[in-house]
């Protein structure tokens, strides 16, 4: 069975730091073997700070603008993600992480149907989300659930330099 659990930052914040913590610096592995960019100095600090201080902006992360969700099974952490508004009809993936042990089980792709049903609870019509080109699972779980590239979209949070080397992609969410 699947758990949903919905963050709060007065029980959750340590684990998210280290979620966080885990998933960036596998980013920043992978962003260094496949482009040799050093991501640590892309963003100025270490990786455990920036989860540090990321975490702390996901307050915004409640309902009805937003949810931001531990995934949990069997009493172990399998991973993370969240969906959030950026405006009225549109939302946005963001953060959705499935531990290395975990994959290739369904985890991700049950994760994010969850975050597309509560997009269309918060009434968005349609989803955006960008990953990697090294993030060839997950490219294959969201274009399964309907997802296309599309161009980059003006909201990324993608630093510029690696912009290029990231996919952008939208679904329409029927209701």
């Amino acid at each position: 069975m699947i758990e949903y659990i919905p963050i709060d930052l007065r029980i959750h914040k340590s684990l998210l730091i280290d979620l966080n913590d885990e998933y960036l610096s596998w980013i920043a592995n992978e962003v260094k073997k496949h482009y040799d960019i050093d991501l640590i100095s892309l963003l100025g600090q270490s990786i455990r700070d920036y989860a540090k201080k990321s975490v702390e902006e996901l307050t915004s992360y409640i309902p009805p603008e937003g949810v931001f969700y531990i995934l949990k099974t069997k009493n172990m952490i399998v991973g993370m993600g969240a969906c959030r508004k950026l405006n009225v009809n549109t939302g946005v993936v963001k953060r959705m992480y499935i531990k290395p042990d975990y994959r290739g089980k369904g985890f991700g792709k049950a994760l994010l149907n969850q975050l597309l049903n509560k997009g269309k609870e918060f009434g968005c019509s349609r989803i955006l989300l960008d990953t990697g080109l090294f993030m060839t699972a997950a490219q294959h779980v969201y274009r399964s659930a309907g997802f296309q590239e599309r161009d980059l979209y003006p909201e990324t949070e993608v630093p510029p330099e690696l912009q290029p080397y990231w996919i952008y992609m939208e679904t329409k969410l029927i209701n």
